[in-house]
This record gives structure tokens, sequence and C-alpha cells, in this order.
């Protein structure tokens, strides 16, 4: 979707837009500009996952997640780059946009040597983001899943230091080893090293807003921060939809969406939100798959939709709380929109952008598998009846809509700035390629340690050699 909007802000400006997609992701390939090739790697992961993968993502490890993303995305690239077809139309383009959770874009990029412009969907500290350079320093930026708030104490920057220390450890020992063995297959810049061309990047579109993620932190020249690409102004619902809005009064409507990668939820959960939603006076519109929607009794004041036009939704006045599984874009339209949440995450980024979205002071964080509805039915009203989520959503969103140039508008701006220069490498700072001692000055603080111990060992010296002069001569006068 993100690649889709800049897609087509870009073809309307007159350049050839083409988005390569696996046929496995059928949902995204309803655009005139998207291309979709054979994954068939992927489809023989779904169909024979390996043993770190239970039947279940939600209930795997926050570890056994991270070996299943390399899995997949080794997979997807290699499907891609072992298009021939597609790897000829590639090599005649002019630019190349990737993902920063997706790092095959690099290697593409560096394959045919042309500009690379990354899009950060979700927020800079993620962990593919050591490969780009950008700077997270662990004395002050919670990093990626540290769960900590932007005041750190000293217990605080000692978790934020070893989960730092983690995140590098993954990336040196995990993810740069997965993408070599595509890189060597596929003849990649055989001169270089993985690292060199994983950190292959001319240009770095961030959509996190800082104050949505809630501090600002150090960027470099190449990175450009723009903001959400995918929230609008809402268009008018269609006339039932808006009707039962209309019909919700003062109440008004509660949005519960969880997606569409959660897939099915389990059937205890089910019961236990729709117990909770009939004990509330609001009107609900609760996105469900046709399977999950068969298993349920909703009472009067629940609509059960299939599919649904959530910003439409989320931006209508009616509507006064969004209870979701922190997606970025259900987060990003929510805010746009100063709509408050109640975020229950599963798997992937979504922890990480739930607990974002409570310390920004919008969101309550849950876990709905572990609630009762009573519980649940309490929390709803908390949000509800309690200003100040409504006001830090707001606050949020005029923050987002005054920004002074629409971020898609702004992205494409970058993106053919970035073309029409032939890359951005002159934005890159030396200090990316140095070593870490030389970046860090240890060379230099080493010599000076040593000039320092030297000087004193000869001041050490000569002060010895004085005073044993004295010494002397002290005992020549008491012998005279």
């Amino acid at each position: 979707m993100f690649y889709t909007k800049l897609g087509q802000e870009l073809t309307e400006r007159g350049h050839q837009v083409k988005i390569y997609v696996g046929a496995t992701q059928s949902y995204a390939a309803n655009d005139s500009i998207v291309r979709v090739y054979n994954d068939d790697k992927i489809a023989a992961l779904f169909r024979n996952p390996p043993e770190v993968v239970s039947s279940n993502i939600m209930v795997m490890s926050d570890i056994d997640q991270l070996r299943y993303l390399l899995m997949y995305q080794s997979c997807y690239c290699d499907d891609l780059l072992s298009n021939a077809e597609f790897m000829e139309e590639i090599r005649h383009a002019d630019l190349v946009v990737g993902e920063i959770l997706y790092l095959c874009s690099a290697l593409v990029a560096d394959k045919f040597d042309l500009p690379h412009v990354i899009i950060s969907a979700t927020s800079l500290s993620t962990p593919t983001g050591l490969g780009f350079g950008l700077p997270s320093p662990p004395s002050y930026v919670p990093q990626w899943g540290a769960s900590l708030t932007k005041e750190l104490t000293f217990v605080d920057r000692m978790k934020n230091v070893i989960q730092w220390l983690l995140l590098y450890v993954h990336y040196i020992y995990d993810l740069c080893p997965m993408f070599n063995e595509l890189k060597v297959k596929h003849g990649i810049t055989p001169s270089k090293n993985i690292y060199e061309t994983l950190g292959r990047v001319d240009l770095v579109l961030g959509q996190m807003d800082f104050v949505l993620e809630g501090q600002p932190r150090p960027l470099l020249p190449n990175t450009r921060v723009v903001g959400p690409f995918l929230p609008s102004p809402p268009k008018p619902l269609p006339d039932e939809l808006d009707q039962f809005m209309q019909e919700a009064g003062d109440e008004g409507v509660i949005l519960v969406s969880f997606g569409t990668v959660v897939g099915e939820l389990d059937e205890s959960l089910l019961q236990m939100m729709t117990e909770a939603f009939s004990k509330l006076s609001q009107k609900i519109i609760w996105k469900l798959t046709l399977k999950d929607a068969s298993k349920v009794s909703a009472s009067e004041n629940v609509k059960v939709l299939s599919w649904l036009p959530q910003n439409d939704i989320l931006g209508h006045p009616k509507t006064r709380l969004f209870i979701a599984h922190a997606g970025i874009n259900g987060i990003y339209e929510s805010t746009y929109h100063g709509v408050p949440m109640i975020c229950s995450p599963f798997f992937g980024d979504q922890p990480v952008n739930a607990q974002m979205a409570k310390q920004a002071g919008f969101a309550e964080v849950l876990d709905l598998k572990a609630t009762s509805a009573e519980d649940f039915v309490s929390l709803i009203h908390k949000v509800l009846i309690q200003p100040s989520y409504r006001e830090s959503a707001e606050r949020i969103s005029k923050s987002i809509q005054r920004l002074p140039r629409p971020p898609i508008k702004e992205a494409a701006d970058w993106v053919e700035y970035t073309q029409a220069q032939g890359g951005l490498q002159y934005l890159r700072p030396r200090g990316l390629d140095l070593p870490f001692y030389q970046l860090y000055l240890l060379d230099i603080l080493f010599l000076a340690f040593l000039v320092l111990v030297v000087a004193l060992f000869v001041v050490r010296y000569l002060l010895k050699s004085v005073i044993s002069c004295l010494s002397r001569s002290s005992e020549k006068e008491k012998a005279h």
C-alpha cells in the first residue's frame, strides 16, 4: 500500500513505475503498476514450515519470529532475483525503492549499480536500520523492543545497551549471513562484502512523526522524515454504513479491526469480545473474516463486516474509539483522525507500535487473550471517559495534518531529486565507512593514553633522579 501510494504519485508526474510483488501476496496485485512474479520458495515455506515455526505465528517467541521473518525474506528475495525477465526490466531502471524491513532492494540496487531509496514505514530504530548506519544512541533513544519510556533511568540505560547489543548481534550473525548466501548465489558485486552491499542507500524516507514517536533523534543528511503516506481526509461512507453510524447518537461508534495479517481468532477470544460488546451502549463495527463471523452471535449494537473502509470510518465524527492490533497503518490513520485506541498486539512490530501509542498518551495496551470481558469493558469505559486520551490523539492529529507539505508529495519530491542527481552518495557521512576504532577515535585515544603513560614515566624518572641527586648532595655535606 505504501509503494502503491508513492507509485501513483510518481506516475501522475510522468514517471514509469513498476512494483514487484510475489504471487502469494495476491491482495497487493490489484493495481495496474504491480508486476507479479512466481514466489515458489515462499509457497513451499508455507506448505512445509521449518521446525522453528509453530502452526500459529502469534504464539511463537520473539527469536523464532525473527528467524521466521529472515527465512521469509530470504525466500522472497531469492524468487525475485531468480526471475530473469524482471531482473532484465530492473537493469534498465533509473532508481530502486525498497522498504527498511525487507533488505532485498539493497541487493537489487547493488547488482545493477542503481540509486537506492528506502522507505521506513515504522520507527527508524528497526534492527535492519543498523545496515544503513541510522544513528540510534542507546544512551537516550529507546531501542526496538526494549519497551522503555523516553526518560531513561540508569537501569533503563543498562537494559537499552543490552538490547542494542542483542539487535547488533542478530544483524551480524543472523541477517547478514542469510543475505550473503543470496549475494554469492546471484553473483552480486563479489568485490564487496555483505555489509557494504546492505548499507548501500542514497536516501531514507521516514514516515514516523517525532510527535508520535515521543522524542527527536539524530538523523543523517540522507534521511528525511516526511510523515505518514496513507491517511487522508475521509470519503463519504456507503449509505447503509452511514445510517448505522448516525443511529449511534451521542454515544458514538467503536471500530474493531485486527487487519488482514492476524488471520482467524481463537473461538474463546471471539466469545469474550462478543460478551463485552453486548454490555456497551455504543454501536460496534467489527471486522471479522467470514469464518470467524460464523462463530459469533453478535448483539443488536454490533455490525459485523468482512471488509470495511477503515480510514473513512475513523474519520467519521461519530467514531469514539479504535480497538486494533497496533499495525502501523492503523496507528497512523487513528492519529491522523484524532481517535484514541486500545491496542492488543500479536506479533512483529505490533508490540513496539502499541507501546509507542501508549507512551504518546492516546492508547492503552492489553492482551485480549488473557483478559476477561469485565476487564475489557472497564478499559473501554476508561479510554472513552477520560479526556486525556482524545486530547493526546487530537494533538498528534494536528501535528500530522498541518505538515507544510503532504507527506506523499514530499516523498515523491525527494525520489525525483535522487533520480535527477543519479544518487545522493555525497550525503552519506564518511563515518559510516570508517572502522569502529576510527569512528570513535579509539586509535587517537590509545595514542594519547600511551603519550600520557610515557610522559608520566619520564616525569617519575626525572623526579627520582632529582631526589637521588639531592640525597647524595645532602650526604656529602654531612660528611664534610
